[in-house]
This record gives C-alpha cells, structure tokens and sequence, in this order.
C-alpha cells in the first residue's frame, strides 16, 4: 500500500469557490461553512478532505452546479519530483448509512444470495476500491444518512493515465464517498463469477510543477422514504453526460440480420425436436457450432416460443414462408411435447430427450406463457388455429396462481410433480405480466386478483430494499432482470385502474434499472478489442452483482421506456430507450465480421463485453494472480454467439410495430 504521509482538512481554499450562504435550494438554504456542507437548520450534512503522498499541494473549488448538485474541482500540484504518487478525495457524509450503493456493485453490501461477489464494503479489515470503469456512472458513490440522501461521481477520463477507482466507506457515524488516483482495485481484484484475484494499484509519478487535475459531483437532498431520494442524482447524472449519437443501421436492417441468423444458423431438427437452438460457439479455426449441452430452452436464452412468434410475423409482414413453416413447427412442437398433466410446463427440450427431470423456473415458465397467448392471435392471423397454445398458457397460470402463498409470493421454480424449489427473491415476478395478460385474454378477475398480489408483494420488496433479485438463472444475487417484470406490470396495471401509484412505481422502478445502465462511453486505449471494434458501452447494461459484465438484455424494456416517457412527459426514459437500441445493435454480423479472428455468421451477435478487469477464465493463474491487469485487453469481447439478443431485438420491434413507433429508432 502507499504510504500517505499528510491529510489536507479542506476549508481555506473553498472560499474560492461560489458563495454559498443562504442560497434557498432543496435541501432549505444549504451553504458552505469552512469544510463543512450546513443546512440552514444547522444540520451538517458532511465535509471535504484529501489524503496525499507527500510532497504533494492541494487546492480546492466548490461551485454550485444547480439548487442540490455542487462540483469540488481538485488541483493537486508536485512541489519536488514524487514517485509512487497516490491521491484520495473525500466527501464524509455525517451520518449512519440505512441503505447505500455503488451501482452495478454493490447494494447495501450485496448481502442477498447466494453467491460469492464481494460482500460488504471490507475484506480483511480493508475498505474495498473498485475501478470506475466497473460503475455506470463514472465513479458513483450513494448513501441515505437520517435526514440526507448524499451522491458523488465524476467525469469519464479522457485517457488510461487518468483511470481512477472509488470506495464507498460506512462506519457507525459517517461514510465516506472515496475518489482515489491512480486506479487500483484493493485489498482484492473481482476477476470472475465468485473469484479473485490478489489486488493491484497502478503506480504514476509527478514530475515538479505538474499538476492533476479531478471533479467530484456532490448531490445533497432530503432523504425521502423507499429509496426515492436515489431519483435526484440519477436524473443530474443523466442530463449531465454526453448523449453519444451512435448510427445504426434501420430498423428493416435489423430484423432481417436477426430472423437470417435464427434460421440459418439455429434452427434444428434433432429427432422429434423441431425448433431453435440457444446459441454457437467456436468450432476448430475458424467455424461454429450449435451448443452440445443444454441446448434447447423456452424461454430465457434459448427463448423458442419469442423466436417463434417474430418467425410468424415475419410471415405476416414479409410474406416469407419459410418463416411460417418454421414457426408453426417450433411451437406446435414444443406445445405438443412439453405440457405437465398438472399443468406446468417443460422448459428444457433437452430433459424431454434424455428422459430426465429439470427445474421448471418462474423465469422460463413467465415467458412461455406470455409468448404463447402471442402465439395464439398471431397463428389465427397467419390462418392456423391453435386453441392449444391458449390453453396451455392458461394451464400455467392455473397451475401458478393455486400455488401462489397468503403474501402474493409466487415460487422461484419447481419439480415435475409441482413440488416447489425455493421462493426467496423477485424471479417468481416473472409470471406476473403473463398472469395479467391472462384476465386481459378472458377476463376472469381470478387472474387479476393474483397478479395484483403478486405485484404489491415484489414491489415492497423492491422499495424496502432498494433492489430486485436474481433474474438471471446463472446467477444467485441482486441483479436486475427481474425487474423488467415489475416495470412491465406497473404500466399494465396503471393501463387497467388508472391508480397513480402504478405509474410512480414504473418511474421508481425504472430509476432502479437506471442504475445498471452505462451513461458513458468508456475510454480504451489503442490495441484495447473495444477501440478495435469500435464497441461503445454508453447504452449497455452489466448484468449482475455476481457477473461483472455488460449486455443488451435492456432491449427488452425499449418499449416500456418508450411507453413511461409518453405518460410522463420526461424525455429521459426516451433518451435511454435510444442509447439502448444503438448499444443493442453493435457488432451484428453482416457475414463479413471477423471478430477475435473468426469470421461471424450472418446476423450474428456475442453476448458478453467485459468493461472492466472482470471477465470469463481470466485470473486464476498465479503470475495473473500477482500482475496488474493490462489497461488494454484483446479479449474484452466474447465468442458466445447466443439466441437471446436476437430474440429480444425481434420482439422489440413487433411491440413498437403495433404501436407504429418503429420510427423512434430509425
């Protein structure tokens, strides 16, 4: 560790700063008191510091960003030749913590699940630092004290010598929000799903007479009850950043690559299974193969039953009958084989072949329903009718809503003979927007009773922990899949009562996605695969506490995002809609795409881009273990050509079709 032989106690130099003194904002009259941030109750709300290696100046301006967002701008200046130079910049928030979040790290610790993420903000009696590139906002810090909710972040470094870290420090009285130079990850390095690795700090010299400069934004307002207050300091960080304008390839363009890629690359017809493989990956020097092991999936990502349904709208809008061919066959195949006398449903086709049992979860099962009601309509439109598709859906949700528990809980999953699994978490929300779109199919209230239940259930637990939980099957964490489940049914169940709480639910709900999605494009240097490439990750989502990874899986909620801006008038929601279709919409192969040194197939995409120095089978060797991960990674970029991105583009572009928005993201 570097030794840091003086602190600087910020207070004479932010008189340089704006006056702030009784300057009426949200948090009643906030003003600068020597270091110290007051109300004008006499509240303080918390103060500025600096640790540096001797040898170092510091100086400080604070400046009013807007009535509860102030910037403190940092000089640090070499008085003699410094080597090992490390800088730490402080804001101490005067409070005990309730909740707080390094968003897509940490929540509170991350103390839900299973998993083996990094808990608590300690290891080893040492504070954990993590890279800012593994945040969405570039270095954000937030804790809700008694009376205050505080945010920090800064801006994105335009080069890897300017890479910083963060650490968010809760202790019995205060916390403190930690900016610290040159970039480190310590006392150890997340490498891989539930590993690490030893930790690293970069080192950086000043010469004499040189300077560094840094801003932290500081967000101060009244904390508010169920976690609202996080809604401030993500709309500032919002409107504050850039809004790269990506060109994508129109919207035609799009759908044609993906329904190519599904049906010349996964389709399969592997003895009675007719249907859509989950993905390829690489096969000798330069070909692919479609997976080996679990191979065929309902829903999640292998998603059949969604593929199906773009496949018969293809039909419907392009005339292709191929596309028709292959629709019907997949889903009259999965519908024929796959129904449970007790009326659950099999969403792995491989356990139909190899005669064995396997999880039925709320997460495949929510799918399949909601896609086959689809199904059913877009069958009748096509000139088939295929009561059993309706029927089946119903049977699940029968099966569901008789099983449900006192609370609205619904079940995480269960055995063949409908024996439960487990429940704890929000996956079981994933039968939610299928259980509403069931009273919406009959109008039978049974089935509004219990989606409505099962809503108020997930939805507490979303506002009194301040997170949901562990959407993804690979996962057993907080993440944040399964709460697209809870945004989707807020807006349907505002759609059907008109009840403002529905819709202030959706805006809370969306604030929390917020918090997974990249404001940023991130800065690579020249060899990095994303410079490369030409990756962006503004628009990207990262996936889990427990995978430290980015995705498109937010293409999912486009339209929902689309849908919250027009009830709202709040352009953000279709702002963010937008970055996310043109991060959605990267790196899909037009047949001449070589990436990693193997040539891509048409309509193709990869799954995974690791941002930071997280990533798949990196750090397990022991000179890996002791080594500072390299600022610039050829493997940044995965091989894992998976159906679900497809999927998710497809269906996205039906909803938005329907509602004749399409034009949104041309």
């Amino acid at each position: 560790m570097y030794k840091i032989v003086h602190r600087v106690r910020v207070g004479l130099f932010v008189a340089m700063g704006l006056a702030m003194a009784g300057c009426m904002n949200k948090v009643s009259g906030c003003r600068w008191s020597d270091n110290m941030l007051i109300t004008q109750t006499n509240d303080t709300i918390g103060h500025l510091h600096t640790l540096a290696t001797e040898g170092i100046a510091t100086k400080v301006r604070t400046s009013r960003v807007d009535d509860d967002t102030w910037m403190v701008e940092w000089s640090f200046r070499a008085e003699c030749d410094v080597n090992s130079v490390r800088l730490v910049m402080d804001f101490v928030h005067h409070s005990e913590a309730d909740y707080w979040m390094i968003p897509a790290v940490s929540y509170n610790g991350n103390e839900w699940g299973r998993g083996l993420e990094p808990k608590g903000a300690m290891c080893d009696g040492y504070w954990r630092t993590y890279s800012y590139r593994r945040t969405p906002i570039p270095g954000a810090l937030y804790s809700e004290g008694k009376s205050f909710a505080v945010a920090t972040w800064s801006n994105v470094p335009t080069a890897s010598e300017h890479d910083f870290s963060c650490s968010l420090m809760p202790e019995a009285d205060v916390v403190t929000h930690r900016l610290i130079w040159p970039e480190e990850e310590m006392p150890v390095s997340y490498c891989n799903r539930d590993r690490f690795i030893d930790g690293w700090q970069r080192v950086a010299s000043l010469k004499r007479g040189e300077e560094r400069h840094f801003a932290m934004y500081l967000s101060a307002t009244k904390r508010k009850t169920a976690h609202t207050s996080m809604q401030t300091f993500l709309k500032k960080c919002w409107e504050g950043m850039a809004h790269p304008s990506e060109r994508v390839m129109p919207t035609d363009e799009v759908w044609r690559r993906a329904i190519g890629f599904c049906k010349e690359s996964l389709w399969a017809e592997d003895g009675i299974y007719k249907g859509f493989s989950i993905g390829l990956l690489p096969q000798g020097e330069d070909g692919w193969h479609q997976r080996t092991g679990g191979r065929y999936e309902s829903g999640w990502c292998g998603q059949n039953i969604s593929i199906a349904c773009s496949m018969l709208w293809d039909y419907l809008k392009n005339g292709d009958r191929e596309s028709l061919d292959k629709g019907v066959a997949t889903l009259d195949c999965w519908a024929d084989n796959c129904r449970l006398p007790n009326g659950l449903f099999v969403t792995q086709f491989d356990a139909i072949q190899e005669k064995r049992g396997c999880n039925l979860d709320a997460c495949n099962l929510g799918t399949t329903a909601l896609n086959y009601f689809q199904a059913y309509h877009l069958a009748q439109e096509c000139g088939y009718d295929r009561p059993q598709y309706r029927h089946l859906a119903f049977d699940i949700l029968d099966f569901v809503l008789n099983d449900q528990q006192p609370d609205g809980c619904y079940a995480r999953g269960w055995t063949f003979d409908g024996s439960c699994i487990y429940r704890e978490g929000t996956v079981g929300c994933f039968l939610l927007p299928a259980m509403l779109e069931a009273y919406q199919e009959c109008g039978d209230k049974k089935y509004l009773e219990s989606g409505i239940r099962a809503y108020k259930h997930y939805v507490k637990e979303l506002y009194k922990s301040g997170y949901t939980t562990a959407g993804a099957l690979d996962t057993w964490c907080i993440d944040k899949e399964s709460a697209i489940s809870l945004l989707r049914s807020s807006l349907r169940l505002y759609g059907l009562t008109g009840e403002r709480e529905y819709l202030d639910d959706a805006i809370q709900t969306s604030y929390y996605l917020s918090t997974w999605l990249w404001h940023y494009d991130g800065v690579y240097p020249a060899g990095d695969a994303f410079t490369q490439y030409g990756y962006h990750t503004f628009g990207g989502t990262s996936v889990s506490v427990q995978h430290h990874h980015l995705d498109y899986y937010a293409a999912l909620w486009i339209p929902e995002w689309v849908e919250l801006a027009e009830l709202t008038g709040d352009r953000q929601w279709l702002q963010k809609a937008q970055a996310v279709w043109n991060n959605c919409c990267q790196l899909i192969s037009d047949g001449t795409l070589r990436v990693n040194n193997r040539l891509r197939p048409f309509g193709s995409q990869n799954e995974a881009y690791f941002e930071s120095s997280w990533g798949f089978g990196y750090g397990f060797g022991k000179d890996q273990a002791r080594a500072v991960p390299q600022v610039a990674r050829t493997d940044r970029i995965n091989d894992w050509l998976v159906a679900w991105p497809s999927a998710f583009r497809l269906e996205t572009l039906r909803k938005l079709d329907r509602l004749d928005k399409l034009s949104l993201l041309n």
